[in-house]
Order: structure tokens, then C-alpha cells, then sequence
């Protein structure tokens, strides 16, 4: 491969290629990062998208190693790094002051009652106003997912065991793992994926929080994603 320096037409042409043949496992990434960010798939590939064309640029194949293990650690890095950059995990110091207030409430309310507390009751039991919760309890779930991100190993075997592209799943597969979720969990995901609602509207309709529906799909794509072989 000579497309490393960049300094003729055939080098472009090797990077597009390489960049082209690569495209699966961007998308793995950036699925896997999307369940644990919470943030769109799709922007997160075109940000994997960068990463994997300065890995094309950089890739040495005289060292023996395969490009698919050489880019998996750099689209990876890419991705956290430009969430970190645009705000995304930028949390100030008194919210996670507020957020470790809350959890904590939370866990006491859990072990006092036996169920987990609506936001109202937090509010009551904090002192704190009920907007206050509710970005105390985004901000403890941001803060846990970015452990979970930092976390997370994502090797090149773990994304293209399967080929090159990422394989189809079907209306029909989604339908079947969703119908293995608990009532409300399942009745979320199909107000969402299937009707296309925002998660503000699939909390008036159920009757919860939208900070509810948000923890409610993020747990029940984790699931999914164990599930479904992508």
C-alpha cells in the first residue's frame, strides 16, 4: 500500500479505497458508542468517519498488523474526543456536587421504600427544586455513561467478527427482541422506533418523566444490542 504520504493520485485512490472497504466498522463503533453516550448513531459515524481517514493516512502495513486493529483504537478516540470538545460530557462542578446529593437520596428512598423515587418525591427529600433534580439526575446519568465509555474495551475482533459491512437487522428481528422487553420498556421503544416520537411525547403518553423515558431506552437499547448481532 503506498497511500500513506499522500503524494500521487494512486495514494488517493489506495485512501479512498481502504476508507471505503472500512465503512462496517465505523458504524460498529459508533453503534456501540451511541448506547452508551446516548447520543445519535449517525453523528457519531461521521465523526468515525474522521478517525478512520486518519488511520488510512497513517496505517504502516510493514509492521504487520492488520489496519482493521490499527484504526479501531483511533476511531474510537476520535469519537470521545470530539463529544468532550463540543460540551457533551462537560459537566461543572456544583451540578456533580447536586448530582451525588440526589443518587444518594435515591439509594436511601430505595432502601427505605423498596422502589425508586419519582422526581417529585427526590425534590421533597433533597430541598432541592424540582429543576434542580432533574439536571442533578441528567447529570448522574451523563457521568455514568462516561465511566461506562472510558470503560469499555472496543477491540477490532469485537467489531468485525461478522464482515466487512455491518449486517441488516430486520423490522422483523427488532420486533422480536423488543417483545422480550418488560410492558413499559417495550411500550417506550415502540413509541419511539416505531412511531417516531420524541421522548417528551412518549413521557405524556405513559405518564412518566422525560428523564424516565431517557434512562427507560438507554437500558433497553444496552439490552437489545446484547441481543441482536449487528
Amino acid at each position: 500500500m503506498e497511500y500513506k504520504d499522500g503524494k500521487d493520485n494512486n495514494s488517493c485512490c489506495d485512501l479512498d479505497n481502504i476508507v471505503a472497504k472500512h465503512t462496517g466498522l465505523v458504524k460498529s463503533i459508533a453503534l456501540r458508542l451511541s448506547h452508551v453516550y446516548g447520543e445519535e448513531a449517525e453523528d457519531l459515524i461521521q465523526i468515525g468517519y474522521i478517525g478512520l481517514i486518519k488511520a488510512a493516512e497513517r496505517f504502516e502495513p510493514e509492521r504487520g498488523l492488520r489496519f482493521s486493529t490499527y484504526a479501531v483504537p483511533l476511531i474510537t478516540g476520535e469519537i470521545k474526543s470530539q463529544l468532550r470538545d463540543k460540551g457533551a460530557v462537560k459537566i461543572s462542578r456544583s451540578l456533580k456536587s447536586d448530582a451525588a446529593v440526589v443518587r444518594n437520596a435515591e439509594n436511601m428512598f430505595l432502601s427505605e421504600k423498596g422502589r425508586s423515587p419519582k422526581l417529585s418525591e427526590l425534590s421533597e427529600f433533597t430541598g432541592f427544586t424540582f429543576e434542580r433534580v432533574t439536571q442533578a439526575v441528567q447529570a448522574a446519568d451523563a457521568m455514568k455513561n462516561i465511566e461506562e465509555v472510558d470503560k469499555a474495551e472496543i477491540t477490532a475482533d469485537s467489531v468485525i467478527n461478522s464482515s466487512e459491512e455491518d449486517k441488516n437487522v430486520t423490522r422483523m428481528d427488532l420486533a422480536a427482541v423488543i417483545s422480550s422487553l418488560e410492558p413499559k420498556a417495550r411500550q417506550v421503544m415502540v413509541l419511539r422506533y416505531y412511531k417516531d416520537m420524541t421522548q417528551s411525547q412518549v413521557a405524556r403518553i405513559i405518564g412518566i418523566s422525560q428523564v424516565q423515558v431517557c434512562r427507560i431506552e438507554r437500558k433497553s437499547l444496552k439490552i437489545m444490542s446484547e441481543k441482536i448481532t449487528f
